[in-house]
C-alpha cells in the first residue's frame, strides 16, 4: 500500500529531522513522485538514495529509520480501513 503524497514527505521530513538521514531535494523527489510500497522497501530506499555507506553495517540507525516507516505505514493502513 503506497503512501501519499503527504505522508511520504511527512515521513521523508521525520527521518531527516529525528535521524539525520536527509536526502537532497532530486532525491526526495523521486521518492515522493514514486513511493515504495512498504516500510522494508521504503527504508532500503532511503538509505539507498543516501547512499549511506554505514546502511547495513549501523544496525541502530536502519532500526530506527524502518521503525518510523512501519509506524507511517501501519497508520496509513488503518486510516484506508
Amino acid at each position: 500500500m503506497m503512501l501519499s503524497l503527504q505522508e511520504t514527505g511527512f515521513l521523508l521530513a521525520a527521518l531527516c529531522r529525528e535521524l539525520g538521514l536527509c536526502l537532497s531535494p532530486e532525491e526526495r523527489r523521486t521518492l515522493l513522485d514514486q513511493s515504495p510500497p512498504d516500510a522494508e522497501s521504503f527504508t532500503a530506499a532511503v538509505f539507498s538514495a543516501e547512499s549511506v555507506g554505514r546502511a547495513r553495517s549501523d544496525r541502530a540507525l536502519h532500526q530506527s529509520a524502518l521503525t518510523m516507516a512501519e509506524r507511517v505505514f501501519a497508520a496509513h493502513a488503518r486510516a484506508d480501513s
